[in-house]
């Protein structure tokens, strides 16, 4: 069974640059998917493209092969390359939900309303691991917990996010824990 768990985080200034940064190009790369893909529907309405959007797999790539490599743009290549596919996939999800009908068309993500999550999966062992009063975070680097004991320290972690809200850095994990039978007698 999986289960997530969140606690408060202390990041130092370096940390917190990198954070900013990550939620930054995760920002941009959200909000660069849906404008090409307002123009890609735009175009779809009008009979000039067959689908009315390109796929968040496809977008990954045109960043990956072509916006990464042009002056000015080299910066996105800074970030972890899952944190910034898990953007596009969300913005991905938001278009298919639209087309389904089952909710508006997407809005773009404003950097004054700081609703950016970064996402880091667990690729190594050494990913995600987490003692009484620290985390491992991939990228980022050791962090002290503000508070002790909410994490677990011996269950199997998949992944985690960081997010920010009111200048308070928050971490959540996602582990694997064995599921309880409660027996009563």
């Amino acid at each position: 069974m999986k289960r997530a768990f969140k606690t408060e985080i202390k990041l130092t200034n370096e940390q917190q640059q990198k954070l900013h940064q990550t939620f930054g190009i995760c920002r941009f790369l959200y909000n660069h998917f849906l404008a090409y893909n307002k123009d890609h529907y735009e175009q779809f309405k009008q009979g000039k493209q067959p689908h009315g959007f390109i796929s968040g797999m496809d977008f990954d790539k045109y960043i990956n092969k072509d916006l990464s490599k042009q002056e000015g743009y080299e910066w996105i290549k800074v970030v972890s390359s899952k944190a910034r596919k898990k953007a596009i996939m969300n913005a991905h999800t938001s278009f298919q939900r639209f087309f389904k009908g089952q909710s508006k068309f997407p809005r773009f993500k404003k950097k004054s309303h700081q609703d950016v999550k970064a996402y880091f999966p667990k690729n190594n062992t050494t990913d995600w691991t987490i003692e009484r009063h620290r985390v491992k975070i991939p990228t980022i680097g050791w962090v002290r917990l503000k508070e002790f004991g909410y994490l677990p320290t011996n269950q199997r972690i998949i992944s985690g996010t960081v997010s920010q809200k009111a200048d308070r850095y928050f971490v959540s994990v996602l582990c694997e824990v064995e599921e309880q039978t409660n027996k009563k007698v």
